[in-house]
């Protein structure tokens, strides 16, 4: 798997996390949580498109990034 598109998708989603974790902290910052979450599925959206990632490896990889991906929506959806 290309490092540096699961690099990019690991930070996006890692910034997602932090973005809707602050937005229940506070009560504020639901667009930028939106917006850094929309941002995390499009970087995700892109990896599962990319044809050279096809091992199991990487697909065990994507798999980890979707679930975790399911898990920040799921969390910003009920707090907001």
């Amino acid at each position: 798997m290309p490092l540096d598109h699961f690099e990019y998708v690991t930070e996006q989603l890692t910034q997602a996390k932090q973005a809707v974790e602050r937005m229940q902290e506070n009560q504020t910052g639901v667009a930028e949580a939106q917006q850094h979450v929309k941002i995390a599925e499009e970087a995700l959206n892109e990896l599962i498109h990319d044809p050279d990632l096809n091992s199991k490896t990487d697909q065990k990889e994507i798999q980890r990034a979707s679930d975790l991906l399911r898990l920040i929506v799921e969390t910003y959806q009920a707090s907001n």
